[in-house]
């Protein structure tokens, strides 16, 4: 119950595991190569640094950085079920000018609109129409073109266990073969505009009460036939390309590191491929990195500088040193790297980009305005500290 599943050992030839290398490729030769087993996906990911992987999967909170190894670009996430709230239309938008060909003026009228005013999903269910759904996931599909919004966790398919469930109406129904048809149709549609339409919260999530880490049990034989089966027309017949995991643990297992529902289920029988989230949990305890990374998740939903620094400060045993000595591990994180890769490149997060296209990275505002508050709060916490000794000082004079 501890979260404490995976230990972190020197096992196998880890030297077998291929990072660094230089062969010239960048994410943008992959965009359409669907299959995930050509030889030029093993070329590409050969690129990466095991650092690359070890910060990307740890801090993953509001968008997927930008990998310069690889040439992948800064993705952005947005919520939700209601439609893409997350930011206005015109705050990751291309301007004018900058040879994107959906540029949004600072001057356009919609420039922002929030598009989290659409019908709830309670509501698409009750149509009972699959063509309503996929209509509603190409409204959104369109909406990330313009906003350069690509990752938008909006297709919630946890089942209505209870009319008192607080986030029912970011479901579709107490009925799973409505929600999984329902859901499909939904992320067929934004899959046309190259929108990454995530499902969650996977899985058995079915309370907001003490939802982080509740324990919940239950028959093979009832998941399948209820709350799984809404997924997997989504996986099996749609292709989709992302996923959210939840906060709930099943049985003893929190939910994104449990191998039956992670390994055995979700990737082996179904199929899928693609990058997975952790929800919302801000705490190492939940997070449980290294159990997640085994079992398939590409990224925690925490945030950081992207340093291994920053990294290691969360999780101790998340070091170069421990990891680079671990071949199943390094196996894990470039597997959960490459699905990755494949769900962005497969986006429209690649539009515009060739293979002489080249990602610079650069700080945003609000990295610099996070540096700016961690100056300040450390300048004060050093002046009140004199304060406190020199007052201390006073009082024994």
């Amino acid at each position: 119950m501890d979260n404490d599943n995976y230990e972190i050992t020197a096992n196998g030839d880890a030297s077998s595991v291929i990072f660094g290398e230089d062969n010239g490729l960048t994410l943008a030769d992959l965009k359409g190569v669907t299959d995930i087993t050509d030889e030029s996906w093993t070329l590409l990911m050969n690129q990466i640094t095991l650092e690359d992987c070890m910060i990307r999967t740890d801090f993953g909170g509001t968008s997927t950085k930008a990998i310069d190894s690889i040439g992948s670009p800064e993705v952005i996430q947005n919520d939700g079920p209601n439609g893409i709230y997350s930011y206005t239309l015109g705050t990751y938008a291309s301007a004018e000018g900058s040879g994107d060909p959906y540029t949004v003026s600072e001057d356009d009228p919609n420039y922002n609109y929030k598009a989290g005013v659409m019908v709830n999903e309670t509501v698409i269910g009750q149509t009972f129409s699959k063509e309503l759904a996929q209509a509603y996931g190409e409204v959104m599909g369109n909406y990330s073109l313009w906003s350069n919004l690509t990752i938008w966790w909006g297709v919630g398919v946890n089942i209505h266990r209870s009319p008192y469930n607080a986030r029912n109406h970011e479901y579709y129904s107490e009925d799973a073969v409505l929600c999984e048809y329902q859901a499909a149709y939904t992320v067929r549609g934004a899959l046309k505009y190259g929108c990454l339409a995530a499902l969650k919260h996977y899985a058995l999530n079915d309370t907001e009460i003490n939802r982080t880490g509740v324990a919940v049990y239950t028959t093979e034989q009832a998941a399948r036939e209820n709350e799984l089966r809404c997924y997997q027309s989504s996986i099996e017949d749609e292709g989709c390309l992302a996923l959210m995991t939840a906060f709930n643990r099943v049985g003893c297992y929190t939910a994104n590191s449990h191998t039956g529902l992670m390994v055995n289920i979700l990737w082996e029988e179904w199929g899928f491929l693609g990058l997975i989230s952790e929800d919302f949990i801000q705490t190492s305890n939940y997070s449980v990195l290294k159990e997640a990374v085994i079992n398939g998740v590409t990224m925690t939903c925490n945030t950081g500088e992207s340093t291994m620094a920053a990294v290691s400060a969360m999780w101790d045993y998340w070091t170069v040193d421990n990891v680079s000595e671990d071949e199943t591990m390094l196996t894990a994180l470039k597997q959960a790297m490459t699905w990755q890769a494949y769900a962005i490149a497969n986006s429209n997060a690649m539009d515009g980009y060739s293979s002489t296209s080249r990602v610079v990275s650069v700080r945003t505002w609000y990295d610099n305005l996070i540096t700016c508050l961690q100056i300040g709060f450390g300048v004060l916490t050093a002046l009140c500290i004199l304060k406190y000794v020199l007052a201390l000082r006073k009082k024994n004079a």
